[in-house]
């Protein structure tokens, strides 16, 4: 393998996975490399380096405003027709997380027992059986 394969390689590698293949190929050339092609290999890597880590800092800011822009705005999930605002309705977890219950068995028990009237409780079978409580204190 010649050095200006490998770096033409690490040049263009565009995913995580082709950059460590490539990086590998050009460390184990590198171990009994001249001088110079060393020089060529640690200029390439870390240019690439550069390059992803600017990637990651773009896709991180992206990510953060796109969140920024979902948390100003009222998210609901429609079933049937009837729109269920996610502010007002909270998973089980979420719901003893804010009203400071120990876990989630009690709020299981409570809908057993009907003290959670089963119109506050949401049976989404679409999302794994999953369950939303509306965001309410209930007195057991």
């Amino acid at each position: 393998m010649n050095i200006n394969h490998i770096l033409k390689k690490v040049a263009e590698s565009q995913t995580g996975e082709a950059y460590e293949k490539a990086s590998a190929e050009a460390l184990d050339y590198f171990a009994g490399a001249p001088e110079a092609d060393r020089e060529h290999i640690r200029k390439a890597l870390l240019k690439k380096a550069d390059e992803i880590m600017e990637k990651a800092v773009e896709a991180r800011q992206r990510a953060a405003e796109l969140m920024a822009e979902l948390h100003g705005q009222e998210v609901s999930l429609e079933i049937d027709g009837t729109k269920y605002p996610l502010s007002e309705w909270v998973t089980m977890k979420e719901y003893c997380r804010r009203f400071g219950i120990k876990n989630t068995m009690i709020v299981n028990n409570w809908i057993a027992r009907n003290v959670i009237p089963k119109e506050n409780v949401l049976h989404i079978s679409q999302l794994n059986n999953l369950r939303l409580i509306k965001a309410v204190p209930y007195k057991s």
